[in-house]
């Protein structure tokens, strides 16, 4: 009787084992999917961006409630949107880049303006 409780344990304990290495092996795979554009760990800016992903998407927003288009951060009357005159042959047209969470300036080089 005794040794049907050992198994059992057992049984459970190797279940356990088994669910918990499954999740850590899917966790670094969707990590693996993520690429940054500066390099370092962790960061958010993806290569490129697909406009479906962007404009099909309507964030929750509170009547009078300003959005960034880009990220959805919540903005007060006082941030405001980086945006570049874009022209192309029918005219010109705007070309938003981001708020200020989620619009980093580089310099020419590529680099961000703080490295050194």
């Amino acid at each position: 009787m005794q040794y049907l409780f050992y198994f059992v344990g057992f049984v459970i304990a190797l279940a356990l084992f088994l669910y918990v290495l499954n999740a850590y092996e899917s966790g670094k795979q969707k990590l693996r999917g993520f690429k940054s554009v500066t390099g370092k760990k962790g960061g958010v800016r993806t290569e490129t961006v697909e406009p479906q992903d962007i404009f099909l998407k309507k964030p929750r927003s509170h009547p009078g409630e300003r959005l960034c288009p880009l990220c959805g951060s919540a903005l007060t009357n006082y941030e405001a949107l980086y945006a570049t005159p874009v022209k192309n042959g029918d005219g010109s047209k705007i070309l938003i880049l981001g708020c200020r969470y989620c619009y980093k300036e580089e310099d020419e080089k590529g680099a961000p303006p703080d490295a050194t």
